[in-house]
């Protein structure tokens, strides 16, 4: 049975869904759905969470960080630094260059450079929701929901076109592994007529929110902004559907230190 979290902001809706999972039998849940109103909007108090979050995560496992994990998503403070869209260039070179071997790369990476069906050169798909998204600015007609295509075969992208869809999952590179392969499933955005908005949903197969979901949904508000800003809209609802939620305490310590984490941390923010 789907499990609905609505909160304003990013902190109060990751808190309640963690600590609600806490409870969970095996601490395992299936279609938490996390219902964000204002997605980029950050408090005090959310910081502050973020900041406790975030020295725990680096001093346990990977020791990767909190905006670490949401710059797999986008990196913010690269667009902020050169602007779009030298900064898809600017990405795309440095993770050339620190790509470790043998891995899939970053969601990032694939949102920013897909092989071309037909021609031997790369497309930009984020890049070219942009592009639709600006398109429909100036449009007689405003379209909702043109955008969607559910599932994405080579024809999907003939002559460099996508939906208003992001595909994440590669079938000719993911396909054959049981593991490593990426947990963001894809992402669809939606024009909102009525708020003048871009929304966002993401679905997970398989979401871990102790190491990675936090950074995750600052991700997947970041690049919510990047696509309304770059198109003229404003930031709508981000909905973020994790088929499978896992709090994984081995990132905080164990059960214990994860159970005195959460405690410390209170009631989600106002």
């Amino acid at each position: 049975m789907a499990k609905l979290f609505e909160f304003e902001r990013v902190v109060p809706a990751w808190l309640e869904a963690t600590k609600s999972l806490a409870l969970e039998s095996s601490r395992t849940a299936r279609n938490y759905v996390l219902e964000i109103k204002s997605p980029s909007s950050l408090r005090p108090a959310d910081r502050a969470v973020i900041s406790a979050v975030d020295n725990v995560l680096r001093a346990t496992g990977d020791g990767i960080g909190v905006y670490t994990v949401a710059a797999t998503i986008f990196p913010q403070r690269l667009y902020a630094r050169h602007g779009c869209p030298a900064f898809y260039d600017k990405y795309l070179a440095l993770m050339k260059k620190g790509q470790k071997p043998h891995t899939w790369g970053t969601y990032a990476m694939r949102l920013m450079s897909r092989p071309h069906p037909k021609k031997a050169e790369s497309i930009n798909p984020l890049d070219t929701i942009v592009q639709k998204f600006r398109r429909s600015r100036t449009g007689t007609r405003k379209i909702t929901s043109a955008y969607e295509l559910g599932v994405h075969e080579p024809s999907d992208l003939v002559d460099g076109e996508v939906a208003g869809e992001l595909a994440i999952y590669a079938p000719s590179s993911d396909g054959g592994l049981d593991a490593n392969i990426p947990c963001l499933s894809h992402l669809t955005f939606k024009l909102n007529p009525a708020r003048d908005a871009v929304d966002l949903t993401a679905i997970y197969r398989s979401h871990y929110y102790g190491r990675r979901a936090l950074g995750n949904l600052i991700g997947l508000s970041q690049l919510q902004s990047f696509v309304a800003a770059e198109s003229g809209y404003a930031v709508g609802q981000l909905t973020c559907v994790s088929t499978l939620a896992k709090l994984d305490v081995e990132a905080f310590g164990g059960v214990g230190r994860t159970n005195a984490l959460l405690a410390s941390l209170g009631a989600p923010p106002p």
